[in-house]
This record gives C-alpha cells, structure tokens and sequence, in this order.
C-alpha cells in the first residue's frame, strides 16, 4: 500500500520502522534536522516541508495514496491535514488525537481519530495492515473481535451471513455473532440478508486476520 504519514514524531518514526518493509511510505516533517536522520536510517522517501502545504502533500503523491496518517502533536494542524486530504479523495485518513474534544471534528471531516495514546501504535498499524477491519477487542487464545461494514457495490450485498460463511474463500475459524443493522443487534438470525452499511462482529483467531482482511477486499 502507499501511506504518507504526516510528522517524524515519536509515532511517525515508530509507524516508519513497523510499515516501510511491506508498504511504501512517505513522510513529510518541516524540520530539515529530522528530515535528514529518517532519510538516514529508513528507506522511506522524506519530504522536508509543511504537512499541511498543499505542495508538499502533492509532493508525496497524495492522489495515489491509500492511507494517510497524521502523526504531528497538534490536533489542530492534524486537523488541517486531514481536511486537505480528504479533499485529495483518499480513502483512509487517520490522525492523532491529543484533546478528546476534538474527536467529533475529525469524524465530521471523515478523517479515523484515535485518542488513546496507550494504544496508539497498534490502532494505527491495524487501519493499515487490515484497511477493512476494525479490530474491537484482544481475547484469550490469540483470538480477536473484529467488525467490518458492508460498502456500496459490495458483492455480499443481498446475502446473508450464514453463505457468506460458507463461501469457501472465507476463513471457516471465524464466526459472525451479530449483524449490526440499522438500530438493531441481531444475533439469533444468521439468515438475513445483508444491506449496505450494515456491521457484522465477528470473532477468530489472529493469525486468519490477513486472509479475512483479503475477503473483504475482493468482495
């Protein structure tokens, strides 16, 4: 995938040494000091200018990227940020969130806020790694609870999670608990059919996440 990552802070270079093997990543940083110490030690292409310069963002390749994350420490020019890249029309934009006041205007800007520094690194590796899961929970035995929405155009649309499940692309560990549709949890109904926008939380082992992931993408 082609991620930029707005900042070389603590984050950024930390998203820089999980990502750079498997993706291909730009960062963008206006203090020229850190520009050269990342292009020193990473293979990531570094853009030495303002994250939220609409040049530098066009430098980066903005148009082509799959995911943006804004890594800077202040919400406000994160916010600028994303704003930009949401008119670029990329469709995964993730910030940082200092000051939770701040969530609902990320989320009106369509941009993915995470605000919790203690899980930062992992919630953002997870938007990249598995752009069409939502990991919800850790359980015992290396299993995870994991939602994924239905989008428009989707194949799965019209069926139901009991042949989605027994579509032989489907990673057969995973089961789906419940159908998050409209206002309503369903959970004793695996027959109903599947509508744009609605939810399903599934539960499975770790280690099928990147197959589950690629289900989802095809579909």
């Amino acid at each position: 995938m082609y991620v930029v990552i707005a900042g070389i802070t603590t984050l950024g270079r930390k998203l820089v040494e999980e990502l750079e093997d498997n993706h291909d990543i730009v960062v963008i940083d206006e203090d020229q000091d850190r520009c050269e110490r990342l292009y020193s030690s990473s293979g990531a292409t570094v853009i030495n200018k303002s994250p939220s310069n609409i040049t530098a963002l066009e430098d980066a390749g903005v148009t082509k990227a799959d995911v943006l994350i804004s890594a800077l420490d202040d919400d406000n020019s994160n916010m600028v940020v994303c704003s930009l890249a949401k008119k670029y029309g990329v469709p995964k934009v993730v910030s940082r969130v200092e000051n939770d006041e701040y969530l609902e205007a990320f989320e009106i800007v369509g941009a993915e806020p995470i605000a919790h520094t203690d899980i930062l690194l992992s919630e953002f590796l997870s938007y990249v790694e598995h752009p069409y899961l939502l990991k919800l929970a850790n359980l015992s035995n290396n299993r995870e609870i994991l939602k994924a929405s239905i989008k428009e155009g989707s194949g799965l649309e019209g069926r139901t999670p009991k042949e989605m499940q027994q579509d032989d692309k489907f990673p057969d560990r995973f089961k789906v608990v419940s159908v998050l549709q409209d206002d309503k949890t369903i959970s004793d109904d695996l027959n109903i059919q599947l509508n744009q926008e609605d939810k399903m939380i599934m539960i499975g082992p770790s280690d099928m996440t990147d197959k589950l992931d690629r289900y989802f993408q095809k579909q």
